[in-house]
């Protein structure tokens, strides 16, 4: 718990507060202010954060501690002295209050179905590639991003129904300063959220230091923290109001044609072929030549480039730049041309993939429109000479073909994204995402297909419909079922005596009851046959395996290693199952300060058929 590790912070505040005390190997000695003995009487006794006097007999914490010290904390509840800890040391956990505050905003955000965007650490970047067109409005997923220290942003425009006035100084025009909307703090300054605005443009307006934020857009929302400062909203109880036409008239009447970045403008004119040389003479000397060189490198080499840049720097600029600055402009157009390489490959990957093999020209064309000449055939066919050596595309004769090699990717947020639901019985033992296997051992009549009905009770009443595999002919999992209160519909079931063969469904949980492996030297294959299919579908898979009579693992080195969660069901006393345990084995994302190994009581009902954890039944 995040209460232990501010508490282990007892040194740092000792030293801090120019408390004396000496360390003698791993014990710390300190002079005990309550009995005020300049005698270092008091001990923090190892691997605790307890301080005991020998002197006065008194035990006392950190918390304690801050009391006595800084007598006007002496009414402070234990929390607020915990959060006073956690700010003055920037200790790195989230307090009891923090969650409850990070609930409310996530809550809210929901409500007002914002559509997130994950943000760089104090930062107001977007991590994710494409992410203007990506879709995240998943609670879990909003708090995973938060829990690996990621900000968050919200996508401006039509994706969340809100058009931003981003305010870069303190100084709010006449206009907003009685607006009663949501109102977030900067930095700087203030971002106003108002309902989406389809005809105003995402653009700046210099003049009043403001940036409109629309579609395409997306501004960092709280509890993000930018440059180390934190974003607070005014009050969410405001609503978030229409613009008034007054409003609306005024920042229409100061936007000009929306900023685009250079590396934007490099690229439209590289795809439109479109420049005005006139921008030479009236625009900025960097960023034309540099637009213009990347026109030129779409047919020229780069020596070609530097050569026609450098005769129009000379003729066509009033004031030259330097011949430095035109081979740093040349050396930063490989970027552009990489980029460019990288989609012609992609391009040609996917029309193989397609068409299975194909000729030169059939792929010219395909890329081009037409049979490519000059800068550009020699790009693809170094392009295609490059698949071929790294073996991506193999040749015979005349056609080229698909070789099959690890689908490489980049993206990093639609990996591992959060179940939208409550884990059964394990919710908080770990960090569960789709792709992940669970494995669940019990013994022979220990009641597996119960545990896999009550898991699909609990999710049923989530509004997840699982998919549930038995390998026991005589259906016994239905009566369970109806005595737990499930109907027709709730769930979709098959008997298959093999589970190896079925496909698993994508995007869906899917629950095995039970794996047999009767070559258990092949286990490790049988279960990175699941793991490729989670991979591919990406669903949750649940698996029961049987243990042996000591309640031990089959194959325990093989089956343990593939799972986010590995846990054995056993009963406290043999002859009665109506106390029973999960044992957790192995979590590969334990929550936040938890443990990797533990156990959860459970108790059955055997009238209602219902298996609860014992902390969720008090």
């Amino acid at each position: 718990m995040y209460k232990e590790v501010i508490l282990d912070y007892i040194f740092d505040y000792l030293k801090l507060k120019g408390i004396p005390y000496k360390k003698s190997g791993k014990v710390i000695m300190l002079n005990c202010p309550y009995c005020k003995n300049e005698e270092k009487t008091a001990t923090i006794i190892p691997n605790t954060s307890i301080i005991n006097c020998f002197e006065c007999e008194k035990k006392y914490n950190l918390i304690d501690l801050v009391k006595k010290i800084e007598s006007e904390k002496l009414t402070f509840s234990e929390e607020e002295i915990l959060q006073y800890l956690k700010e003055l040391f920037d200790i790195n956990v989230v307090t009891e209050k923090e969650e409850k505050e990070i609930e409310k905003l996530l809550d809210y955000y929901i409500k007002e179905r914002f559509n997130l965007v994950p943000i760089a650490k104090n930062a107001k970047n977007p991590v994710e590639k494409d992410w203007t067109n990506q879709d995240h409005r998943n609670k879990e997923e909003w708090k995973n991003w938060l829990n690996n220290g990621l900000n968050i942003g919200v996508k401006t425009g039509k994706r969340s129904n809100i058009t931003v006035i981003d305010i870069d100084t303190k100084e709010i025009p006449n206009l907003l300063k009685n607006v009663n909307t949501l109102i977030q703090e900067t930095k700087k300054g203030y971002h106003y959220f108002f309902q989406y605005e389809e005809d105003l443009p995402k653009c700046r307006i210099d003049e009043l230091n403001i940036d409109i934020e629309n579609d395409g857009g997306q501004v960092v929302i709280t509890p993000s923290i930018v440059e180390n400062v934190k974003r607070k909203f005014n009050n969410l109880s405001f609503p978030i109001i229409k613009m008034s036409p007054e409003i609306k008239t005024f920042l229409k009447e100061k936007t000009t044609v929306p900023r685009k970045t250079r590396s934007e403008l490099v690229k439209e004119d590289i795809q439109s072929e479109d420049f005005n040389l006139q921008l030479l003479k009236e625009g900025s000397r960097n960023d034309s030549l540099i637009r213009l060189g990347g026109l030129f490198r779409k047919e020229l080499s780069l020596n070609q480039t530097y050569y026609v840049l450098n005769i129009l720097n000379k003729h066509a600029c009033e004031k030259p730049l330097e011949d430095r600055e035109i081979r740093g402009m040349i050396n930063s157009l490989d970027k552009y041309i990489d980029d460019d390489e990288q989609d012609i490959a992609h391009k040609i990957l996917e029309y193989l993939r397609l068409i299975e093999s194909a000729t030169k020209t059939d792929i010219e064309i395909v890329i081009t429109g037409n049979q490519a000449k000059g800068e550009l055939k020699k790009r693809i066919d170094k392009i295609i000479n490059s698949l071929i050596k790294e073996q991506y595309i193999g040749r015979r004769g005349r056609y080229y073909h698909l070789i099959k090699k690890a689908d490489w990717k980049e993206n990093l947020i639609s990996v591992g994204n959060p179940i939208n639901f409550k884990m059964p019985y394990f919710h908080d033992v770990g960090i569960f995402n789709w792709g992940d296997l669970i494995l669940i051992g019990s013994k022979a009549k220990y009641g597996k297909t119960h545990i896999s009905m009550n898991i699909v009770q609990k999710l049923v009443k989530q509004g997840i419909k699982p998919y549930y595999i038995s390998l026991e002919t005589g259906s016994r999992f239905t009566k369970i079922a109806l005595q737990l209160g499930l109907k027709e519909g709730d769930f979709k079931w098959d008997f298959c005596a093999d589970p190896t063969k079925i496909e698993l469904e994508k995007n869906a949980v899917t629950i095995i009851d039970w794996l047999l492996v009767i070559d258990k030297a092949k286990t490790d294959l049988v279960f990175r046959h699941f793991i490729e299919q989670l991979d591919k579908n990406k669903g949750l898979l649940i698996i029961f395996q049987q243990l042996k009579h000591d309640g031990s693992w089959f194959a325990p080195n093989m089956c343990k290693q593939f799972p986010s969660l590995a846990t054995r069901y056993l009963y406290e006393n043999e002859g009665d199952g109506t106390y029973g345990k999960f044992t957790i084995e192995e979590v590969r994302e334990p929550t936040q300060y938890g443990k990797k190994t533990f156990e959860l009581p459970c108790i059955y009902d055997w009238q209602s058929k219902e298996l609860k954890r014992l902390d969720e039944k008090e």
